[in-house]
């Protein structure tokens, strides 16, 4: 109900209490008996315009409907008696008038007022009941996710113990309800309420805990690959390997910088971003280590073939040498172009050394 509908009926209350006593509120001292009368039958009538239509749209107990209309029809029907009473002259008939219908009227208050607080009743055990089962169905995703965090490695006994306990509260505050016992149910209920919040505290502190050891260990994971790749890069190209050292010793500072400070989630993404920064730089080594041994083999052929084919093992060592030249220099296109000239030399350095090669020009 509204506050608004319930103030009606307490001012109606009041104002037929008043007309019990003295029919006659509220007059200026200049004013005629009468003319209060007058005024004060008016404002009953108003009022049972209003009490009418109140029950009308609120009231939804049939019974209860027809009888509080009759009781008011009544006390209108004495109202408009009183007027006809005043009229004629008349003041102690019309007073005698007035309090029947004030009477009536309120009869007709004390019965709303039952009805309006037995609805609210009603509705605070269906909000109560309403909120119970929102706090079973957080304490089913609690449940969850403290299942989840277990399996993660987490200690969950405080949080399933919380669980538990406000799952025990919840159901002993659905059979107060039962019972009709709001005050206990409600304090079940708040009980529990406290209880839910603990456990999502202590819940968000596993979550935390947990963060922080796996950005911890997934940091020295991505140390040990950085040192891997360090040393890989190190025996084929000192001057890469020294940027990258001082690439990857700048981002494992700026994560632990980060781990200090509590915030292991935008640590666990600097992790991630790092690893696959570093993949460019493996993808790329080992394109390194395959233009390195490309050139390698260059140079041992050149050596092999040089007693038979001097002019060969020149331009072959003269390309291997470009090739770790452009490696260096990262000219991709340049390092393919003199991959394949390397490939061509390698397969024409074959035949160098046979009898009719030896028999040519050296």
């Amino acid at each position: 109900m509204h506050r608004k509908t319930l103030g009606l009926v307490l001012l109606l209350l009041l104002v037929a209490s008043l007309a019990g006593v003295a029919p006659v509120v509220s007059a200026q001292q200049a004013s005629t008996e009468q003319e209060r009368l007058q005024r004060h039958i008016s404002f009953l009538l108003n009022q049972t315009a209003r009490l009418e239509n109140f029950v009308n749209s609120r009231v939804s107990n049939a019974t209860l409907k027809e009888l509080l209309l009759q009781q008011i029809s009544t006390a209108r029907s004495t109202l408009q008696q009183a007027l006809q009473t005043l009229q004629s002259g008349d003041v102690n008939g019309t007073k005698e008038l007035v309090r029947e219908a004030s009477a009536e009227l309120r009869s007709v208050a004390l019965q709303l007022y039952k009805e309006i607080r037995e609805r609210e009743k009603l509705r605070a055990a269906h909000l109560l009941e309403v909120e119970i089962r929102v706090l079973q169905n957080q304490l089913r995703a609690l449940r969850n996710v403290a299942s989840r965090l277990g399996s993660l490695g987490a200690d969950t006994s405080n949080v399933t113990r919380l669980i538990d306990e406000a799952s025990s509260l919840l159901d002993q505050a659905l059979n107060s309800l039962k019972q009709n016992n709001m005050a206990q149910a409600s304090q079940l209920v708040e009980q529990a309420r406290l209880k839910v919040k603990e456990a999502e505290r202590s819940i968000w502190s596993l979550a935390v805990q947990l963060r922080s050891k796996r950005a911890e260990k997934d940091l020295e994971l991505f140390a040990n690959a950085s040192r891997k790749v360090y040393e890989r890069l190190l025996k084929v190209s000192p001057g890469l390997a020294a940027q990258f050292k001082n690439w990857s010793d700048a981002r494992i500072s700026e994560i632990k910088k980060l781990i200090s400070e509590g915030k292991h989630v935008a640590a666990l993404e600097e992790i991630r971003k790092s690893f696959h920064r570093m993949g460019w730089v493996v993808a790329g080594l080992a394109e390194l280590g395959r233009v390195e041994a490309l050139a390698r083999e260059g140079e041992r052929v050149a050596s092999v073939i040089k007693v038979c084919n001097a002019t060969l093992a020149g331009e072959i060592s003269k390309v291997a040498a470009q090739l770790r030249d452009a490696a260096s220099k990262r000219d991709l296109q340049k390092v393919r172009e003199l991959s394949a000239q390397l490939r061509d030399l390698l397969v024409e350095a074959r035949f160098a050394c046979r009898p009719g090669h030896r028999k040519g020009k050296p």
